[in-house]
């Protein structure tokens, strides 16, 4: 066994040992009935963390020769598979991983020409008599495959990294493009090929795509669309298996929708999931990388509105997207919409396939955005998420002078002149006011209580030990009058069930004027 031929079953057995191991092996029915077919070229998009090199380990461990892998699979779904024995452990397998490659052979700019010496390397020390004198890798391959009359399955993980971490560099993209396809495009020594990346693989600037794979992507699953993440009964049976807290795994690392319609299935991020099970906590496992500079660079640049759109997605909200306008480039995105659906492929944005649309899936990745908004260059945004924290604050201390000079700043900001009388634009002033308030709280409007709707609610998350609060805003009225209509109609009563204590918040603001009063009072649930 060799670093890229037939490299055995050790890496696999890794991801065995951690314990909360999901079986994906259907991975290998799909891939054994395209194996010796135009359809076994196949590449799988997904953002970091979501199982991609686990999912190439497990393919390394089930084909190659030299090893015997019948313990670790002969308990997962692909042992009752009718090809299960036909191909376990049967074909010589050549698994490269580009991004650990790099480091082997003087930097990103010599990828191409790594690739085949390392490779080559190998092949000539298990077949010295084999390989021609003046030889490149397809020619090697074609005279080894043609001597023993069987092909190689590759596996290639992080294919395109030259996309990512060279991105201005076209002429090594194309370099490295080229490459692959001279080493794939009809040749008769593949049995298969499976590739894994970030981005998909369809288009880079004007060179033409690797048309000959099949593409499965974090947008457009297709038949691999169960393989993709921990769905929801899967994280349900790890957290009763190690103790944890469903409800908090769900609000942090849910989220993601793949499929459409009565097939769409809610996603974990796996890596996330894992990683919270092994320390016993709920948290940010999102390490910064280049994608987290993408994504502070396009909130930066504001393209046609982006940064209205994620104030209003840290609300909760969802904003509708055409994710199809993407030209799979980490540079070059000129759009709203592109710029959504390269975050889309980072794992930074949900997508809906039903409304087309777009939103910040779980509390991982609300705190990712809020981090990039603070750091960015956008002032006005980050001092928006900054005043926001502050104001909850406030607003559970009572400081009702503070919570209307907070308000009234939000009003002036998101109101345009239009519509600044409009009750609509007070109601959103306060929820934007309010963004950070998504840590702790599902905010209701239009709560039923008592006698009517109270116009917000925050109701605590599980979790949080933060009272609840009821919100009713008047316009050419006083404060006052906020509070005694949530009394007179006893809007608290919804919450009643909450025990302990209710914040009522009275907001008003005098037409004409830019003039906002508040008033704050504390009343006993139950």
């Amino acid at each position: 066994m060799g670093i890229y031929l037939n490299p055995g079953n050790r890496m696999f057995q890794r991801a065995l040992n951690a314990q909360f191991y999901v079986d994906k092996s259907e991975l290998l029915s799909f891939m054994n009935a395209r194996l010796g077919l135009d359809s076994g070229f196949v590449t799988v998009s997904r953002p970091r963390r979501f199982g991609k090199s686990v999912d190439a380990n497990m393919l390394v461990a089930y084909y190659s020769r030299g090893c015997d892998s019948r313990a670790q699979f002969e308990d997962l779904k692909i042992a009752s598979d009718p090809t299960f024995e036909r191909h376990l452990n049967a074909h010589d397998v050549i698994r490269v991983d580009a991004q650990r490659l790099i480091g082997r052979g003087g930097g990103i700019q010599n990828l191409p020409e790594t690739f085949q010496e390392e490779v080559l390397e190998e092949l000539e020390r298990e077949w010295p008599d084999l390989i021609p004198r003046r030889r490149s890798l397809p020619k090697a391959l074609d005279v080894i495959s043609e001597a023993k009359g069987t092909g190689f399955v590759f596996v290639i993980d992080e294919w395109d990294c030259p996309m990512r971490e060279a991105a201005d560099d076209e002429a090594l993209q194309r370099r490295w493009l080229d490459f692959l396809r001279d080493l794939f495009k009809g040749a008769p020594y593949v049995d298969a090929a499976y590739m894994t990346g970030i981005l998909p693989i369809k288009k880079y600037g004007r060179h033409s795509a690797l048309n000959l794979f099949d593409e499965y992507s974090i947008v457009d699953p297709k038949d691999l669309a169960g393989l993709v993440g921990f769905d929801a009964d899967e994280v349900r049976r790890l957290c009763a298996r190690f103790g944890m807290d469903y409800a908090q795994m769900e609000r942090w690392y849910d989220g993601y929708l793949i499929g459409s319609g009565g097939d769409a299935r809610h996603v974990y991020n796996p890596n996330s999931v894992a990683r919270s099970i092994g320390s016993g906590h709920y948290s940010n496992y999102w390490t910064s990388t280049e994608t987290y500079e993408a994504l502070q660079a396009y909130i930066d640049m504001d393209f046609d509105g982006v940064q209205a759109d994620l104030v209003a997605m840290l609300d909760g909200q969802r904003v509708s997207a055409d994710v199809s306008t993407f030209d799979n480039t980490m540079t070059g995105v000129g759009s709203r919409d592109e710029v959504y659906a390269l975050l889309v492929h980072l794992g930074y944005l949900g997508y809906d396939e039903d409304d087309e649309s777009v939103f910040i899936p779980n509390e991982e990745i609300r705190r990712e955005f809020r981090t990039a908004i603070r750091t960015g260059a956008r002032p006005q945004l980050a001092a928006l998420v900054r005043d926001s924290r502050e104001l909850q604050r406030r607003t559970l201390e009572g400081d009702a002078a503070y919570v209307a000079d907070a308000v009234r700043r939000a009003h002036n900001s998101a109101a345009g002149p239009r519509y600044y009388n409009d009750e609509q634009a007070l109601r959103a002033a306060v929820k934007l006011a309010y963004i950070w308030s998504v840590d702790d709280y599902l905010r209701v409007d239009e709560l039923p209580g008592g006698r009517g709707y109270a116009d917000l609610a925050f109701v605590p998350k599980p979790g949080s030990a933060l009272p609840p609060m009821v919100v009713e805003l008047k316009r050419d009225k006083v404060a006052d009058a906020a509070i005694g209509q949530i009394r007179a109609r006893d809007y608290p009563a919804a919450l009643a069930g909450l025990g302990g204590e209710c914040v009522l918040v009275g907001v008003a603001y005098r037409e004409g004027t830019d003039e906002h009063e508040c008033t704050i009072e504390r009343v006993a649930l139950g």
